[in-house]
């Protein structure tokens, strides 16, 4: 087996020297912000004291560790009608109204004959929806402009920079369907959302979203995949502020003739730029400031029938090196048609240092993932079981089709992510999406199962896995956070690797269709007390923080 090259994690604390005077990080400590070599500023607080807000708390750490495990509470959520007949084909979470509890956009296909919707009580198809959470569920905010379209991407997102969400929804236009509506951009009027006109091309075959700040102005742009059966023209777009948009995909950098259905965003050499990854043609894009370059990578795979497409993507730091890795998906329909198996395939981040070039390893054989029965279109890397490691969230089921199918993250070999493989492989069923968020607060990662056929329902799956500690991270600047690392160290262990528990990049969207709250979720174990290092996107001073209590939702540089 050929091994991931080593490299020291890159840390805030080791690169810019921010850590305390005495080194000693020790839980409570406190400072009115001491220099270190008088270029960076390090402030440090005492638990629920210092630069950073407690949204809320919640127990943590109920038991044992195990594997995933998940309950259907769609219907007592309320979520069950209003998302009845649907063909869901997107979603994204979101606190769209700033009453601390997070809402929900879904995306349906909406163009088919009218009585393919139905079933279950449908009286037909069903627009794009907006759900506001209560605390105790859902409810329709019929506010929602009515739209019927091929919703194929969504996210939640400020994108004027005025402090709240706005929503953004790519549709898959055909040129077959008259009046189906095109890709749009809703402003967040002091909680509803009103249609823009901000420049995006109505006739654009829009799949999954990316948002990123490519030129870092302060201004989030926009990637708006095209796939390979609407003209393989993926768009980017400059944010010219006020929600206006140019077609500034030329004047990026970006070629024409890029096709994909999902993509991925994160800092993969840690220069400080947001890199690009798209799934479907496979093609890796690193940011330069402004605009991307692009680099030549091995992700070709072997397409077993003419509807087999690579779909969604996700990064996270996987192996505690300091260094985000890849997740891709796929959207093989000979997995169905032709009952063929495919895994989803891991590739360990072996760029050498600071600013060069990434580089990968395939390590899917390795890290023992499983070929697939069926599609597993959209991919996560979140850590159900909150143990420290992030897991393998597809949107393939298992359990015989009762539940998504999730590889548990069982630690390293040789530098290697091990999988355990879920029990039930087998059934056809797979769910479009499934993106997550902790929608009880109760430290768990919840996720929402996006349904493609009207007569069976999309599902709520709320996560009763044993579970460890937890701290989520909210970054509270002027992007909400869109492309912040937030390192995590062990107590009084800032900057040593050996001490790193984990790295995250707030990002707003992920996998295949789907769109995040904006929030960086991590794992403790058994870890209690933490310290952090917070490097708001765009910025070279990060903000260190220690003895930080676990169990509890936090925002840093602003209020929840």
């Amino acid at each position: 087996m050929r091994q991931p090259i080593q490299v020291v994690a890159v840390s805030f604390c080791l690169v810019l020297a921010a850590c305390t005077s005495d080194g000693s990080g020790e839980p409570g400590s406190t400072s009115d912000g001491g220099q270190t070599d008088g270029e960076t500023t390090t402030t440090v607080a005492s638990p629920g004291d210092g630069p950073y807000e407690v949204c809320w708390t919640a127990e943590g750490g109920e038991g044992p560790i195990g594997s995933a495990a998940f309950v259907d509470r769609t219907e007592e959520l309320g979520l069950l009608e209003p998302l009845t007949g649907m063909r869901g084909h997107a979603a994204a979470w979101g606190d769209v109204n700033g009453d601390g509890y997070v809402d929900l956009l879904v995306g349906t296909f909406a163009t088919a004959r009218s009585d393919v919707y139905l079933v279950r009580g449908a009286e037909g198809p069903s627009p794009d929806r907006l759900l506001l959470g209560t605390g105790d569920g859902f409810e329709v905010d019929a506010r929602f402009p009515e739209q019927y379209g091929r919703t194929s991407g969504a996210a939640l997102v400020d994108l004027d920079g005025d402090g709240d969400v706005d929503a953004i929804l790519s549709r898959n236009v055909t040129g077959r369907e008259e009046g189906a509506a095109a890709t749009e951009i809703f402003e967040n009027v002091d909680g509803e959302f009103v249609v823009v006109d901000a420049g995006i091309d109505p006739e654009l075959g829009g799949r999954s979203i990316g948002v990123v700040d490519i030129d870092v102005d302060g201004l989030l742009d926009l990637v708006i995949l095209e796939d390979r059966y609407q003209g393989a023209s993926t768009r980017v777009y400059r944010n010219m502020g006020s929600l206006a948009f140019e077609d500034a995909t030329s004047s990026f950098g970006f070629p024409d003739g890029v096709h994909g259905l999902g993509l991925a965003t994160g800092d993969l050499n840690n220069d400080g730029f947001t890199d690009l990854f798209v799934a479907g043609s496979n093609r890796l894009f690193v940011g330069t400031g402004d605009g991307f370059d692009e680099v030549v990578g091995d992700f070709q795979w072997e397409t077993l029938g003419p509807e087999d497409d690579v779909a969604g993507a996700a990064m996270a730091d996987m192996n505690r090196d300091g260094r985000l890795d890849l997740l891709v998906g796929h959207h093989f329909n000979s997995t169905v048609s032709r009952d063929t198996e495919v895994p989803v395939r891991l590739y360990l981040n072996t760029t050498e240092g600071e600013g060069s070039e990434p580089s990968f390893l395939d390590v899917t054989d390795e890290s023992g993932l499983v070929a697939l029965p069926t599609k597993a279109p959209h991919v996560e890397l979140v850590d159900i079981d909150n143990d420290g490691w992030p897991d393998i969230l597809t949107s393939a089921s298992a359990g015989e089709g009762s539940s998504p199918a999730v590889l548990m993250h069982e630690g390293l070999e040789d530098g290697v992510p091990q999988f355990s493989v879920p029990e039930g492989l087998g059934s056809d069923q797979y769910w479009v999406t499934t993106p997550t968020a902790d929608v009880d607060r109760d430290g768990r990662v919840d996720l929402l199962a996006v349904e493609w056929d009207p007569s069976l329902p999309s599902i709520l799956f709320a996560n009763t896995t044993s579970s460890g500690n937890f701290l989520e991270v909210i970054v509270a600047d002027g992007y909400r956070g869109v492309g912040s690392r937030v390192e995590v160290y062990e107590a009084g262990g800032m900057g040593d690797p050996a001490a790193l528990l984990g790295v995250r990049e707030i990002t707003a969207t992920v996998g295949y269709t789907a769109g995040l709250e904006l929030v960086a979720h991590f794992g403790l174990g058994d870890t209690q007390i933490v310290d952090l290092a917070v490097l708001p996107f765009g910025s070279d001073e990060p903000e260190i923080i220690t003895g930080v209590e676990a169990n509890r939702r936090i925002a840093v540089a602003g209020s929840c």
